[in-house]
């Protein structure tokens, strides 16, 4: 009887919110778009810039993104709030001839008031 009942203490201990704690995951689009700007670097080396999408209509997401360059994650970590339907660039996929890439590593709805205190500004 002590396993089930083991099982069981741990199902209960698993939050039942956990479907909702992704949900703004569902929300983060990362796009690559050629530079307005023909003489930017970025373009300059045959890349693209890297943007981060919040697509959700109405609610504003807090984020948190590591970059990859050759594969390898970098030191420091990105984070921000963006507001919805707003776009935030994080720089070119093509560096020194290398990919880079930004990947999510969380991301979760926040007040306006909430992110302000946090980052004092709001994409």
């Amino acid at each position: 009887m002590r396993i089930p009942i083991f099982l069981l203490t741990l199902l209960l201990m698993t939050p039942l919110s956990a479907d909702e704690d992704n949900v703004a995951d569902n929300f983060i689009v990362f796009k690559t778009l050629p530079d307005k700007d023909a003489n930017s670097d970025c373009s300059q080396r045959g890349g693209l810039r890297v943007f981060v999408v919040n697509t959700h209509p109405d609610k504003i997401i807090d984020l948190s993104v590591d970059r990859y360059f050759s594969g390898v994650r970098q030191a420091g970590r990105s984070m921000f709030a963006l507001r919805q339907g707003h776009s935030q660039a994080l720089g070119c996929n093509i560096v020194m001839d290398s990919h880079q890439e930004w990947r999510l590593v969380s991301s979760y709805f926040i007040e306006a008031e909430a992110a302000i205190n946090r980052y004092g500004v709001i994409y």
